[in-house]
């Protein structure tokens, strides 16, 4: 299985529409297999995107799935774990959560990859959170004959998410992307973070605080004394295995790990190409010094907290209008045409895709590099 969980302890470097688009562009390439987007963040933006967009009534679609009867949002699914879990009903089944979001879209819209599947965000998110956050810490089975509940709520709630990337793909062949807030000291962050194989993070070559927001990152994730994964581990060393729910039946777990750092991606740099290079596709000068010195201190953080360094260090042209347009729209990338008309935010008018000027190379550069991304994946 191949499970992404895309974070940056920073907001506005297009980490949703990062998302969107990168999921799009595995389910192209990996046509036999399902891609789940999971939406964690209240703003439901990737849900926005995949459902519509603000365009085509993603906001309405969301607010549709939220009112139906099952509710299939990760809100629903998440309420499910906190009722049924530790009550002894056992652990909900996400599949039943999930939806098509080519089904759910106005069919006037373009379609998506017909192999791309969504765990839809809720507006309502943060009410359920603040529930699952009050779950209360049962006392320690004792006595000669031990009855009751045992187990860690800290790492129960975490583990949430967890348990449905691991049961929608069960036979290893799916891949997985997830969708969170910016911020860390937060649970849905938490089981975005537990909850995938491999951590995507990314920032803004011309911006320093995006950059000392990806060393924040693995500051709060792996730092020895304080980090999410030495919680993990002393909450594991207090509450071992085996855990029993209210009833005293055996509670089976998914271990939880914090995600490997597996590719950084800067951002939203301004597209000048290098003497003989290609604009919108080959780094220019910003891009080749960023890189050289974000891998350099990113890699001291990693062999200082002693885990992986990121494998991969890729580039990404800030998408711009085009980016804004795919969003609005509820599209991807790869399916902008030259010579269309596109409703665009903001304006009554429509934004028409030239086929002349530098256009042509500036989607052409885009949908190059967004490829190569996701080729990694």
């Amino acid at each position: 299985m191949s499970s992404y969980v895309i974070w940056a302890n920073k907001g506005g470097i297009g980490k949703s529409t990062m998302t969107f688009q990168l999921a799009c562009a595995a389910a192209h390439a990996n046509p036999t297999k399902q891609v789940f987007v999971i939406d964690i963040s209240p703003q439901c933006d990737v849900s926005r995107m995949m459902l519509g967009g603000g365009h085509n009534g993603g906001e309405a679609a969301i607010i549709q799935l939220m009112q139906g009867t099952p509710r299939k949002t990760i809100q629903s699914y998440l309420s499910a774990c906190l009722n049924d879990i530790i009550s002894g009903i056992g652990w909900p089944d996400p599949k039943q959560f999930i939806v098509d979001p080519n089904i759910v879209r106005p069919h006037m819209t373009q379609q998506l990859p017909s192999n791309l599947r969504l765990l839809c965000g809720d507006f309502d998110l943060e009410r359920t959170i603040q529930l699952i956050e009050q779950l209360p810490q049962p006392p320690r089975r004792s006595g000669r004959a031990p009855t009751g509940p045992e187990y860690s709520t800290y790492l129960l709630i975490r583990s949430f998410l967890r348990y449905a990337v691991q049961l929608l793909d069960t036979s290893n062949q799916n891949i997985v992307f997830i969708d969170t807030d910016p911020y860390f000291n937060v649970i849905t962050t938490h089981m975005g973070l537990v909850a995938a194989d491999r951590w995507i993070s990314a920032y803004s070559p011309n911006s320093q605080a995006s950059q000392f927001a990806v060393l924040r990152s693995i500051e709060f994730m792996f730092e020895p004394a304080s980090g999410l994964s030495r919680f993990i581990t002393d909450e594991h060393a207090r509450y071992p295995f085996p855990w029993y729910d209210n009833r005293g039946h055996l509670l089976t777990v998914p271990n939880l790990a914090i995600s490997t750092p597996f590719l950084l991606i800067a951002n939203m740099t301004n597209p000048y190409r290098l003497s003989g290079g290609q604009s919108y596709t080959d780094p220019q000068r910003l891009h080749r010094q960023t890189i050289t010195s974000i891998t350099s201190q990113t890699n001291s953080e990693a062999s200082e907290y002693r885990i992986q360094p990121f494998n991969n260090h890729e580039h990404m042209w800030d998408l711009r209008r085009l980016g804004l347009i795919c969003d609005y729209n509820g599209i991807e990338l790869q399916s902008l045409r030259l010579g269309n008309n596109y409703p665009e935010p903001g304006s009554t008018r429509l934004y028409h895709l030239n086929r002349t000027g530098g256009t042509p190379n500036q989607l052409s550069g885009y949908q190059r590099r967004l490829s190569a991304i996701a080729g990694l994946l």
